[in-house]
């Protein structure tokens, strides 16, 4: 479906481009598929690529290593882009040399209707809920992302490595996106939604079932621990103690608290815990774990909250090394703030 879609490309003739099919240890024949797909009057040159570590972030690094030219765009086997979309993104990178990563405006298709509640949760999907929304972007999806590879191979060099694996067969663990994004951020770099590059995200009715969101936002608060180590990096380095705390005795008690609650897991964890049971009653906890509760936002809310706790519990032994490997990254550029870095706004 991607390929034949991206063969309708309208590209000028001066412009090279490539097409790479990640083969991510398929059993499917991807090969032959590919090349028998991109058979005949063929836009661009076609190479499928082997890698055999499973996880979209090994296929996604492997596509960077093997690619020949700057920018570099993410196209997943259920994406179906507009036909200039190579010839916006030579343009967009060329006129933004400030820019090392871009966005596209993600529509929602299906076989299906789809649901009611969809809308509220689209954006957990790599989905726009409308192509008018604001195109300086926290973060970046995956789906439609172009990176530049300058910009990829800095953060290699300086010693980046992505910590999450997205999808890893079945497993709906996430956000390796995002974090890519965030460190594309934090090195200095600007980040922003192209809207001319329009992309239509397949979603199979599977997809779309209630109980898939449920196991989906699960996964995304899991993922969403790691992603405030992002966050927290550059927020600690340009705060400063109030001047109420000067008091020697008092400034000592706070700072002992505050490098317990920012250091230890088990902290954290307590404090997301109450917070889950301060909003929510035993008794809808229990409903949760045995109710569908079909179009209640409070399903997926206690999910990713209960997400995060199992997040904290499974990195608890990485929880200090992981927080001060990215705090302290050398790929970091430390003299912008994260929030005041050109392009980006605050949530």
């Amino acid at each position: 479906m991607a390929l034949a879609n991206i063969k309708n490309q309208r590209v000028s003739g001066d412009l090279e481009w490539e097409v790479l099919v990640v083969d991510n240890a398929s059993t499917d024949d991807t090969a032959q598929v590919a090349y028998s797909c991109w058979s005949g009057d063929v836009p661009a040159s076609l190479r499928v690529i082997q890698e055999p570590n499973l996880g979209l972030c090994h296929a996604r690094e492997r596509g960077f290593t093997e690619a020949k030219f700057e920018a570099v765009s993410f196209i997943d086997d259920d994406n179906l882009i507009c036909p200039d979309w190579v010839a916006v993104v030579s343009e967009a990178m060329a006129m933004n040399p400030a820019v090392g990563a871009i966005g596209s405006v993600n529509r929602a298709i299906s076989d299906v209707p789809l649901p009611q509640w969809f809308r509220r949760y689209c954006e957990f999907y790599a989905c726009w809920a409308s192509s008018e929304l604001s195109a300086v972007p926290t973060m970046l999806n995956g789906a439609g992302m172009t990176i530049r590879k300058s910009v990829w191979e800095e953060l290699r060099n300086n010693g980046f490595e992505s910590r999450l694996t997205d999808r890893v067969g079945t497993r709906l663990s996430s956000c390796g996106d995002l974090e890519l994004g965030l460190a594309i951020k934090l090195a200095g770099w600007k980040i922003l939604i192209e809207p001319r590059l329009q992309l239509d995200h397949y979603l199979s009715a599977e997809r779309l079932r209630w109980n898939y969101l449920r196991r989906l936002m699960r996964g995304i608060g899991e993922s969403n621990v790691l992603l405030d180590f992002y966050f927290n990096a550059s927020q600690e380095e340009h705060t400063h103690p109030p001047v109420a705390l000067a008091a020697e005795v008092g400034f000592h008690h706070a700072g002992l608290i505050d490098r317990i609650r920012k250091r230890y897991w088990w902290w954290k964890f307590v404090s997301e815990a109450r917070r889950l049971l301060r909003r929510y009653s035993v008794r809808t906890l229990i409903k949760c774990c045995f109710a569908e509760m079909y179009d209640d936002d409070d399903a997926p809310d206690i999910e990713w909250r209960v997400g995060r706790l199992v997040g904290l519990i499974r990195m608890r032994s990485r929880y200090i090394s992981l927080r001060h490997d990215i705090g302290n990254a050398p790929w970091r550029k430390r003299e912008t703030p994260f929030w005041d870095l050109p392009g980006s706004s605050a949530s």
